[in-house]
């Protein structure tokens, strides 16, 4: 009865001491979260006073495309007033980085899920900062001068695809504006969210299909270079799998792509163990301390273009 008794004491100090240390390692990844949580919240009020204030220069042409389509074309009134949206905190790229903010779990069940939601708040946050918020913008301003029939100039584009870009939606593969679905005949098209199915008759053609898409050029910022530093993990992992199934000279996915998908699929805790509080910046100081290396983004006519699909 003794060895019994004492046996069961064992298993029970044995369970209390695996809860305790379970909970231990979840308060220490809520804290992380938490604070990773916190610097991207700062970063998106601090983008939201820069979109509310027009402080930002693509928002600004975003605005001027949108009043020279309405008057080149007033039957594209509604598209350009749209897309004159985007310009300001109420935009799709905006609400949607809000949105994968609340999605985030500060309250993890285990290592995987912590790192995981630490990893989502970093990519929130650098997506948050206002220079490359700013050069997101640029997909939206070359959607603008795609319906101008050539009045309005493509910004930030390489030379080489710039014909492409004139006559293409920069906006398509953006999960912030639809998605990739599967028909029933198997083959993956982009199906537009709420008011951006518009599009579909702006543009001539009912359906974007994927296999037929990724065979021509078409650039993007989101797309080249914006999905590899801020997008989500399973918006990497879609396009990776998309770019195998069609694959074409076009949509080879690049290192950086490679590399990031390699770090999705192998997520480990390693995230547990990176402080978010290095991260954090003052309100008042965003502005030179991203400009080292967000402006390194920004496109100029000597820079030499990856491609980053």
């Amino acid at each position: 009865m003794q060895t019994n008794k004492l046996r069961i004491f064992t298993y029970s100090l044995g369970l209390l001491l695996i809860v305790a240390l379970l909970s231990a390692c979840g308060n220490r990844f809520e804290g992380q979260l938490r604070d990773a949580h916190k610097n991207a919240q700062s970063s998106l009020a601090y983008l939201k006073d820069q979109l509310d204030a027009r402080g930002l220069s693509n928002a600004l042409l975003i605005d001027k495309y949108a009043s020279a389509l309405i008057q080149q074309k007033p039957d594209y009134r509604d598209i350009a007033t749209l897309l004159k949206k985007e310009a300001t905190s109420q935009g799709k790229a905006y609400t949607t980085l809000n949105q994968r903010l609340m999605a985030v779990s500060l309250t993890p069940t285990n290592t995987e899920t912590a790192s995981s939601g630490l990893q989502e708040l970093q990519l929130i946050n650098s997506a948050a900062d206002v220079y490359e918020f700013n050069n997101g913008l640029a997909d939206v301003v070359n959607t603008l001068a795609s319906l101008s029939d050539g009045q309005l100039a493509v910004i930030n584009v390489p030379a080489s695809q710039r014909a492409s870009a004139q006559q293409a939606n920069a906006l398509v593969g953006n999960p912030a504006y639809g998605s990739w679905t599967q028909g029933s005949s198997g083959q993956s098209f982009w199906a537009w969210y709420g008011m951006y199915s518009m599009f579909s008759n702006v543009f001539g053609m009912n359906r974007y299909n994927y296999s037929s898409w990724s065979s021509r050029p078409h650039y993007s910022y989101y797309g080249n270079y914006g999905r590899n530093r801020w997008g989500s993990n399973a918006d990497v992992a879609q396009n990776q799998n998309l770019s195998k199934r069609y694959p074409s000279r076009y949509n080879k996915p690049s290192a950086a792509t490679n590399a990031r998908y390699a770090t999705t699929a192998k997520r480990s805790s390693r995230y547990g163990g990176t402080s978010s509080k290095s991260s954090s910046k003052s309100s008042s100081s965003r502005y030179s301390s991203y400009g080292s290396s967000s402006r390194s983004s920004s496109y100029s006519g000597s820079r030499s273009f990856r491609s980053g699909k």
